[in-house]
């Protein structure tokens, strides 16, 4: 396993959770980055081959032989449900996929479309479909051990269904909605590809 690759690139995968513009701490006190979370399928079964492959070499690479047991995975179960309330832990767009989080301290290289010109924030929205350059890499710090995933960068190849409060479609809300005296907004979002 020693020669065994850390670094894949990951086809086909959609995004969610994007902060590639400006980093954010993932909670109160910890250090911002930028980051993704990569939802993909169950059914691409190479692709989740390809990353178990990486995810051992990085523990190969930081624990030698003999690993210590219960290490972190950053690959998880959309399906998986919480042990007490039997709800599942993800949303809807979870469901039949595994995913994962990758992060980096420094800004990543983020092209869209067939062109791959630099991205914008109009194609950095969650829900649209990529690619991504992952590292895997093995820690063990402050008693947590286990592999993450660092971001090199993304390439975003076609448009999806927004996630989360992206998904809003402000031209069929009236403004007699929110208490004004205005007319009914008639402006719609636009479906075009962004690409």
């Amino acid at each position: 396993m020693e020669n065994a690759n850390t670094r894949i690139v990951v086809k086909d995968a959609r995004f969610a959770y994007v902060h590639l513009l400006e980093p954010r701490a993932a909670a109160e006190g910890a250090e911002a980055k930028y980051s993704v979370t990569l939802i993909i399928p169950k059914s691409n079964e190479a692709e989740i081959t390809s990353i178990k492959a990486a995810m051992k070499a990085a523990v190969s690479k930081k624990f030698g032989d003999k690993p210590p047991k219960g290490l972190r995975n950053p690959l998880r179960d959309g399906d998986e449900k919480d042990a007490e309330s039997g709800e599942y832990m993800k949303g809807d767009e979870f469901r039949g996929n595994w995913y994962l989080s990758a992060s980096s301290k420094k800004p990543v290289r983020a092209l869209a479309g067939k062109a791959r010109l630099p991205a914008t924030d109009e194609h950095l929205q969650s829900g649209n479909y990529g690619a991504a350059e992952l590292n895997f890499y093995g820690y063990d710090a402050a008693g947590n051990r286990g592999v993450a995933a660092g971001l090199n960068g993304v390439w975003i190849t076609r448009k999806g269904e927004p996630l989360g409060s992206g998904a809003t479609d402000w031209g069929v809300i009236e403004a007699e909605d929110f208490g004004s005296s205005g007319s009914a907004a008639t402006a719609s979002m636009s479906s075009d590809d962004v690409f």
